[in-house]
């Protein structure tokens, strides 16, 4: 895996990574697992999840029931 050394005051790389949160919470709303998603970007479960406030996957996908 590479390390992230990219610096996150870069206006490109902060947005870049707004658009994969974005993504993120959409798969996560159309009921993608959080391990498939890791699996998908190489990283793991655990990354996925310190991405959001606790139990908002959770709101997510009952907000599409």
């Amino acid at each position: 895996m590479v390390k992230n050394t990219a610096n996150m005051d870069d206006p490109v790389t902060s947005e870049l990574m707004a658009i994969k949160r974005l993504m993120v919470l959409a798969l996560i709303r159309d009921g993608v697992s959080q391990g498939t998603i890791a699996s998908a970007l190489g990283v793991s479960e655990a990354t996925i999840s310190r991405m959001f406030p606790k139990g908002m996957a959770k709101t997510l996908k009952s907000g599409r029931e």
